[in-house]
């Protein structure tokens, strides 16, 4: 019976009713807001990590469709047929609108008397380094039909890094 009498009332609403609900409505939209822009940095992060995995299959593909021994060689001696290391790997940089990979251990000089121009994937703007690293194999022999690698891909967004890892074996033509 109260609740029809506050209903028939034509007194209206006090200008602190007003402002302490639009200081509720406020609240309660400021917190769905915070869930749209968490979603909206999430998605485009995870955007990001897609093409840079995307960008680390395309590496794992130029490295298969390079001459195997070559390779073999290059991991085989870099690391003297030991247990390979994370300072022990390629960089591919594109050069000439061709990729190329040039040994960590390439200074500076070298790198620039090679390709001068060079330069890191981009995509959207963002550039993305790719590294090539040689992954372990058991038994010595094995490295006659196939090499392990691993493709790691870095790309920097607002001063904080952010990488991929994409592996892969490179097959001897003999086995293809």
């Amino acid at each position: 019976m109260k609740l029809i009498k506050t209903l028939k009332n034509n007194r209206g609403l006090t200008l602190i009713e007003l402002l302490v609900s639009i200081t509720i409505l406020g609240i309660v939209l400021l917190s769905f807001m915070n869930f749209f822009l968490q979603s909206s940095t999430y998605t485009n992060v995870n955007q990001k990590k897609t093409v840079g995995v995307n960008v680390a299959r395309n590496v794992l593909m130029f490295m298969e469709k390079q001459n195997f021994l070559e390779v073999r060689n290059y991991f085989h001696d870099v690391n003297n047929g030991s247990k390979p290391s994370e300072s022990d790997y390629l960089t591919l940089f594109i050069c000439e609108a061709k990729y190329k990979t040039f040994s960590n251990s390439s200074t500076e000089s070298e790198l620039n008397q090679t390709c001068p121009n060079k330069k890191n994937i981009t995509i959207n703007g963002l550039e993305y380094e790719a590294s090539i690293y040689s992954g372990e194999v058991l038994n010595p022999d094995e490295m006659d039909y196939y090499i392990p690698i691993t493709i790691k891909v870095r790309w920097n967004i607002n001063d904080r890094e952010y990488s991929t890892v994409v592996d892969g074996k490179i097959k001897s033509e003999d086995t293809r």
